[in-house]
């Protein structure tokens, strides 16, 4: 019998590699599409208040909320992230839309204010006899 040598160590082995290592797994990050789709979402309520003039608080209010949320959310797409650049330059332009009608609503509304108020004093001033007032007699008591 003869006797035939077993390497089952590691250093026996003339070339043994080390064990590789465990992958290591990076966490994975969530795009932070929010401020896109807000500001999205305000300008498309901004411009649809902004078609009623007496709503021009609202559309432009929203107007300038959404223009601040859609240029952040651009800002945040160009640094990669956000995947929703497209959503947020639609924001974007939709908020600019909305704050122009809202002053645009502002505009009409105080002309016609002061138009409603000029005629009230055209009427108020026409010439027109005052309403005579009659007195109080002990008959009409």
């Amino acid at each position: 019998m003869s006797h035939v040598p077993h390497h089952d160590s590691p250093h026996d082995r003339p070339f043994a590699s080390a064990p590789a290592p465990a992958p290591v797994q990076l966490p994975v990050r969530e795009p932070r599409n929010g401020l896109g789709l807000t500001a999205l979402i305000l300008g498309l309520l901004g411009a649809l208040s902004g078609l009623v003039p007496i709503l021009f608080w609202a559309s432009g209010t929203l107007g300038v909320i959404g223009l601040v949320l859609g240029l952040a959310g651009r800002s945040r797409a160009k640094k990669g992230l956000a995947t929703n650049g497209r959503t947020a330059l639609t924001g974007l332009l939709l908020s600019l839309l909305s704050f122009a009608l809202g002053v645009w609503g502002l505009i009409t509304v105080v002309t016609a204010l002061d138009d409603a108020a000029n005629e009230i004093d055209k009427e108020l001033n026409s010439g027109a006899p005052p309403a005579a007032v009659l007195p109080l007699t002990a008959a009409t008591r």
